[in-house]
């Protein structure tokens, strides 16, 4: 064999190994008490969550973590966030809460009266006018808060003119300056230069969460959902990673020709709220909560359902189960159900039990039990017939 081939080719495998990349080289012991210092054990002592509010006894906004505050153009994102911030000033803004212990209670005479939360709020999207009309016309008379006290505690600035990278170091600069309880950031997605561009969604993100553990705050991000009607994702590749990385998702919408807003819960790593939020805004342009809205039902591609019912006089539900029985005079119960449920329109299952107790009350319908199979049916008493 050739002495000086085989020494060249020895000397090229020793350099490849010299220069082989990080996820090949040896790991070192440093590494390896780093890797361990963040191991999780069933006896590893933890601080426990901290939530900032309550939501209809539901807690949320965790210190430490990120939220997203999502919805199509004009749903009423900031007027949720004006909710919000307000609720930091006081003890209840609409169906938000605060979450209080002895120390938060101001040090006065009021003993009901708490402290103010530290509020940060970066707006990049609205004009300047905008943002100081928000917090003089909305924020300062939902929490009934004296602004001459506000400036202690509530932090507003408005990045709308300056480039995309003096935004995200601002954003850095501000938090650990503050030190804010609370981060609002309207809307995220101006701290990159395009919103499809994967590796910049990352980044942002990661420093988001690293920002939020480390000052011990909480940070809710602002992101509109894709335009389509049917579609309910967050808009590009930040939609991605912020849907990945939030410990909680706050959906809002315009119920359309009612005037109301809806508030969804719509994902939480913790608990999920199963009651929505439902307000109007009054002649003042503050919000008001209102009762629970009875909405238009929509089918899974996104399409109106009907709600028209039949009425509950005897002949109607004569024709509606006469109809579902489909010439029949007996059907088993959960077939009638989803037969009649299609033919008059009604999607919700808890209006076809009340039909069906009215026409069972009218003498139309009787429920049976067949006793060789244990199975309920359905007769039609109009012209009944024996098993």
């Amino acid at each position: 064999m050739n002495t000086e081939a085989f020494n060249m080719v020895k000397g090229s495998l020793s350099q490849r190994r010299q220069t082989a990349s990080p996820e090949h080289r040896e790991s070192t012991q440093e590494e390896v008490d780093e890797l361990f210092d963040e191991r999780i054990t069933p006896e590893t002592e933890l601080p426990p969550m901290q939530p900032l509010f309550r939501m209809f006894d539901v807690p949320c906004f965790f210190r430490g973590e990120l939220v997203a505050d999502c919805g199509k153009a004009k749903s009423g994102k900031t007027f949720f966030l004006s909710i919000l911030m307000a609720a930091c000033l006081t003890q209840k803004a609409l169906a938000l809460e605060r979450c209080v212990d002895s120390d938060d209670h101001a040090d006065d005479e009021d003993a009901t009266k708490v402290k103010p939360l530290r509020v940060l709020w970066l707006d990049t999207e609205q004009s300047q006018q905008s943002t100081q009309e928000i917090l003089k016309e909305r924020i300062i008379p939902l929490a009934d808060f004296g602004q001459t006290d506000i400036n202690s505690s509530f932090f507003a600035f408005n990045l709308r003119g300056l480039g995309f990278e003096k935004r995200g170091r601002m954003v850095d600069v501000a938090i650990r300056a503050i030190k804010p309880d609370i981060v609002i950031i309207d809307g995220v997605k101006d701290l990159m230069t395009d919103i499809n561009d994967a590796v910049q969604a990352t980044l942002i993100m990661e420093k988001l969460m690293a920002l939020a553990q480390a000052q011990n705050c909480c940070i809710v991000c602002v992101l509109h959902l894709n335009k389509s009607e049917q579609d309910h994702n967050m808009r590009g590749s930040i939609g991605t990673e912020l849907t990945n990385k939030a410990f909680e998702v706050f959906q809002c919408e315009t119920l359309e020709d009612s005037g109301t807003f809806k508030v969804t819960h719509s994902y939480s790593r913790k608990q999920k709220m199963k009651r929505k939020l439902y307000y109007t805004v009054n002649d003042e342009g503050l919000p008001v909560q209102c009762a629970d809205y009875h909405e238009q039902p929509r089918d899974s591609q996104g399409r109106w359902v009907s709600t028209k019912t039949q009425g509950a006089a005897p002949v109607d539900l004569l024709r509606l189960f006469s109809s579902a029985m489909e010439g029949r005079t007996q059907r088993p119960f959960n077939e009638l159900m989803a037969v009649a449920l299609k033919k008059c329109g009604v999607i919700d299952s808890k209006a076809y039990y009340d039909y069906f107790s009215q026409a069972e009350g009218q003498g139309i319908i009787r429920k049976m039990v067949k006793p060789e199979t244990g199975v309920t049916w359905v007769e039609l008493i109009e012209n009944p017939l024996p098993f």
